[in-house]
């Protein structure tokens, strides 16, 4: 048994969902918790069968709330437990975080007493579309020349992170996409010790991007320059 769980918000998952989840589990994970983040009802039958797995605990939420505030959820959950978990894992539930990358990300962070393990995509011209590309470059200088560290993949959603780590976590601003930033913001500012780990670029043919270049590249890098300029505790809830 590995001795990490692993944490997905889902919101309006695909029919493939549960099949995902159930290999985690078969391979060995601790638990999944799964938070439903206001999907509706005509999303009841997918988490149904959710219901149905040993090691997989379901949380929701009546409305949709946000990713940031769906981890939130599941992280409080984490806190409660008392199972001796050395950490825990955050992928994201479209299925575009191989769960073979899951288990990598959470191994290295268990073996390596590591704060964070980030899993990041190679960006290989091939395989990202081009707006992807040029905007994750941006944010990643940006968030170089700001903070003096180097992430390849400022916009990651897999994540490992130690248990010791979950507390101060859950006290930083944000509901939607600039939580994640947050938490980047301040394992840099915190000097944590952070680890990175290749996993693979999967796009399946629902994913459709919405990520606009200039516009979303400019509000991650707004949030970064902000979370520069205030203190540590400014960022906190």
């Amino acid at each position: 048994m590995r001795s990490y769980a692993v944490v997905t918000p889902a919101y309006r998952p695909t029919e493939q969902f549960p099949g995902y989840i159930r290999q985690l589990i078969d391979a060995g994970v601790a638990e999944v918790i799964v938070v439903n983040d206001g999907s509706g009802p005509e999303f009841d039958s997918v988490f149904k069968a959710l219901s149905h797995l040993d090691r997989c605990t379901l949380l929701r939420h009546e409305r949709n709330s946000g990713k940031g505030v769906a981890l939130k959820t599941a992280f409080r959950y984490f806190m409660k437990q008392d199972a001796g978990w050395k950490g825990l894992v955050t992928a994201d539930a479209d299925g575009q975080h191989a769960v073979e990358d899951v288990l990598r990300t959470g191994d290295k962070l268990v073996e390596n007493e590591a704060d964070f393990v980030l899993g990041m995509r190679t960006f290989e011209p091939r395989e990202v579309p081009l707006r992807s590309m040029i905007g994750n470059t941006l944010t990643t200088n940006v968030f170089k020349w700001l903070f003096g560290y180097y992430i390849r993949d400022t916009q990651t959603g897999l994540r490992g992170i130690a248990s010791d780590q979950v507390d101060w976590i859950l006290r930083l601003r944000g509901e939607r996409y600039e939580y994640e930033i947050n938490m980047l913001i301040n394992i840099a500012k915190r000097r944590k010790r952070l680890l990175g780990v290749d996993i693979q670029t999967i796009y399946h043919d629902r994913h459709i991007s919405y990520y606009n270049t200039y516009k979303d590249s400019f509000k991650i890098i707004w949030q970064l320059m902000r979370g520069y300029v205030l203190p540590p505790h400014r960022t906190e809830v």
